[in-house]
């Protein structure tokens, strides 16, 4: 099977979020590479998890080069996380252990990334309010991940395309320019107004459209 006919077969026909579409692109010719050895979506899902803490542990590090290469890294995970999807659905081994697999490690590397990132801000700064914001930031991306994860937003405002779910994944943007720019203390309180913003518009379109169905 040439690279087109591969793609065509794991390719989802459509993205949730803007870098899930720029990152499936890379993913993809990844995913190519590893269908042909003997590895395992969950195989693929825990190695995503142990290179993305593992980038994070890196990102909280005082030098500049080695926070650089831990940014490097932990998008090398974000890469891997699609390519187990890739692989299952190349292989058919799409499974509900694979899928609850899959978001306990997402939520396993979104704690890693934002303790370490917390730590580095404490450091660099002394303070306790960039402390609480990495709280903010840490307790806000869980609530709103397993709020998606429970499907509590509007189908009908998802369906329409202005779902809050379209920028899904930018603060890991966020995160690699502000790190680089040596402001994790930036990047919090913003990750922080964003998850849990979100968060507040998803439980606020769901319960319109709960009052919309009991009319």
């Amino acid at each position: 099977m040439n690279f087109k006919e591969f793609e065509t077969r794991v390719r989802k026909p459509q993205h949730s979020n803007f870098m899930a579409m720029i990152f499936s692109n890379v993913s993809v010719r990844l995913s190519y590479l590893l269908a042909r050895t003997p590895i395992t979506p969950n195989q693929v899902t825990a190695l995503s998890a142990f290179i993305g803490l593992g980038g994070a542990v890196l990102i909280q590090e005082s030098s500049y080069f080695t926070r650089i290469l831990g940014i490097l890294v932990w998008f090398l995970a974000y890469i891997l996380d699609f390519s187990d999807g890739e692989i299952a659905r190349f292989r058919n081994m799409s499974s509900q252990f694979g899928h609850w697999f899959d978001g306990v490690t997402d939520r396993t590397k979104d704690i890693g990334l934002y303790v370490c990132i917390t730590l580095l801000a404490v450091r660099r700064t002394g303070s306790t309010v960039v402390l609480l914001a990495g709280l903010l930031a840490l307790g806000g991306t869980l609530l709103h991940s397993y709020a998606v994860t429970s499907r509590y937003r509007s189908a009908q405002e998802a369906a329409r395309g202005v779902s809050t779910e379209k920028f899904g994944g930018i603060n890991y943007a966020l995160m690699a320019v502000l790190v680089a720019l040596d402001r994790p203390d930036i990047l919090l309180p913003l990750v922080a107004a964003d998850t849990l913003g979100s968060l507040a518009l998803n439980v606020y379109s769901a319960h319109k459209e709960q009052l919309r169905q009991s009319a």
